[in-house]
């Protein structure tokens, strides 16, 4: 049995459950559409609905239509309609659709009447309008089955380890790239080209940013113009891929020469492994963020920039001010997949602490879930005006590093029974 029907196995077990557990007997599921712009004709990129892509691998479809009902082969009406205009790809016989009654339309004519099919639920977004509004994405049955995304599949994690691979070959292509002196645009484009996506098909806008824009945490530009080579100090690169609908998200960070930087870089990124070892079911994610910020003030404290120990720092809420995201969220089909703040499938929230409002995961990791560890340290000069003269900082080191904006180092991580299993670094 190939790993791909097994997935579809689970996933008809795990809808089935949910559809008993809320009361319906069937479900539609919508891929989307594009809509075009305000006052256009033209629409951007279309971004196909997650439950769709969780069936079905297909990376160009629009205005499809998935049909399951327990007990029955799932049907998805696949749109190929009739166009000179655009090239139509037939899907529909690629080998996922064994697994599916196939039905090709060329017209939401030929759609069925969805309103007529008792006691079913509709997940997508809302342009056809087929259902009432509270049987249209009803709350309880999106809870159930984003639970159910927590934990992947065998092909899930083929999936992701698949994007890990081809965002690496970018990885590598930027590196060299930004070692050649090319500016943050050309860095962007060599790693595009290393990787063979279009920019439409990434699964988030690439981070590229050298010197101090590494403090910026979304930096998203790409300048044009050349660093002078003696000018060169640091390159944070945070860029994924995407295979078959999944998606990896991975971050390195570069010292252009081989200074204090470089071997700070060295020290987190040994800090960062230790954490990524930890991702094991059972492990409480947000210890695991308190157990970052504790590696990341022994960074600092390290290389002179606090001048208390870490755990002061930690406890006095100072590591905040440079380390001031989550350590890192599940990745699947979303970047940041869903279900971060939930710890059943009954959608009961656990909101992260007060003192860490941006952490995106909550929850005692599950076995198969897969998530990012990605530690950083960074001088943001808006979060650093807010201590300034702090006495446990010394300010000379903080000028001294600022113009290098900070570090970043990102891995993607399965979390196993008894050890963690890196996609990122094999």
């Amino acid at each position: 049995m190939g790993i791909f029907k097994q997935h579809i196995d689970y996933l008809v077990s795990e809808t089935t459950a949910a559809l008993q557990a809320t009361g319906y007997e069937g479900l539609w599921i919508y891929s989307g559409h594009p809509e075009n712009n305000f006052l256009d004709d033209m629409a951007p990129p279309h971004s196909i609905n997650p439950h769709f892509k969780w069936w079905v691998p297909v990376a160009h479809v629009t205005s499809s239509v998935l049909h399951f009902e327990p007990g029955q082969k799932p049907k998805v009406y696949l749109h190929q309609p009739a166009d000179f205009w655009h090239k139509i790809i037939d899907n529909s016989q690629e080998p996922w659709a064994a697994y599916f009654d196939v039905i090709v339309i060329g017209h939401y004519s030929e759609l069925p009447d969805f309103a007529q099919v008792r006691n079913h639920a509709w997940i997508g977004s809302k342009e056809l309008c087929p259902l009432d509004e509270a049987h249209t994405n009803p709350q309880a049955l999106l809870n159930y089955l984003h639970f159910s995304r927590i934990q992947k599949t065998e092909y899930e994690i083929h999936c992701i380890k698949k994007a890990n691979e081809a965002a690496l070959l970018g990885h590598q292509a930027a590196k060299e790239a930004f070692y050649a002196g090319c500016s943050e645009y050309e860095i962007h484009m060599a790693y595009l080209m290393a990787c063979q996506h279009n920019e439409y098909q990434m699964p988030y806008g690439n981070i590229v940013a050298l010197n101090e824009n590494p403090s910026v945490l979304h930096y998203q530009y790409q300048n044009r113009v050349r660093i002078e080579k003696g000018q060169l100090k640091s390159f944070l690169i945070d860029a994924g891929a995407n295979y078959k609908g999944y998606a990896a998200d991975i971050t390195r960070t570069y010292a252009y020469k081989e200074d204090m930087f470089a071997e700070m870089i060295n020290r987190l990124d040994e800090k960062q492994q230790q954490l990524c070892s930890q991702v094991v079911a059972g492990q409480d994610y947000v210890e695991l963020h308190q157990q970052a910020h504790l590696n990341i003030s022994e960074v600092l404290h390290e290389f002179g920039v606090f001048k208390c120990d870490a755990e002061t720092a930690v406890s006095s809420g100072l590591s905040q001010t440079f380390f001031p995201h989550g350590l890192g969220h599940y990745l699947g089909l979303q970047v940041h997949d869903v279900s971060g703040h939930v710890i059943d499938r009954q959608g009961t929230v656990k909101n992260p602490p007060e003192e860490y409002p941006f952490l995106r995961l909550t929850d005692v990791l599950r076995e198969g879930a897969v998530v990012t560890i990605e530690p950083g340290l960074y001088f943001i000069p808006m979060l650093l005006k807010e201590i300034a003269g702090h006495q446990d900082v010394d300010w000379s080191r903080v000028e001294e590093l600022s113009p290098y904006g900070g570090i970043r180092i990102e891995d993607n991580v399965v979390a196993g029974k008894e050890c963690a299993m890196n996609l990122t670094r094999g």
